[in-house]
């Protein structure tokens, strides 16, 4: 748990009620996943205040982009790599 000042309140609430372990997974896990607009901008769930673990699937969320400044379809993906700063999204299998 990195910035345990920026986190929302359903994260502090996750990360006070679980094993450190499942906490560390549960921030390592949500990094990785990356919403993503049509532009390029991108930014990790666990920046955004979310939580997504050990989760399935490619959801979208209509949002307001905070680059482009357009309402557009946000979709979700994992990165390719551990590294959270990389945004490339996952090769489609």
């Amino acid at each position: 748990m990195n910035e345990t000042k920026k986190m929302s309140w359903v994260q502090k609430f996750f990360v006070a009620i679980l094993p450190r372990s499942w906490a560390e997974s549960m921030e390592a896990d949500s990094r990785r996943r990356m919403m993503r607009c049509r532009c390029g901008f991108a930014q990790s769930i666990w920046e955004l205040g979310g939580i997504r673990w050990k989760a399935t699937g490619n959801p979208r969320s209509f949002r307001k982009c905070p680059q482009c400044g357009q309402r557009t379809w946000h979709t979700v993906s994992r990165t390719r790599s551990d590294d959270p700063q990389n945004p490339t999204p996952p090769d489609p299998a």
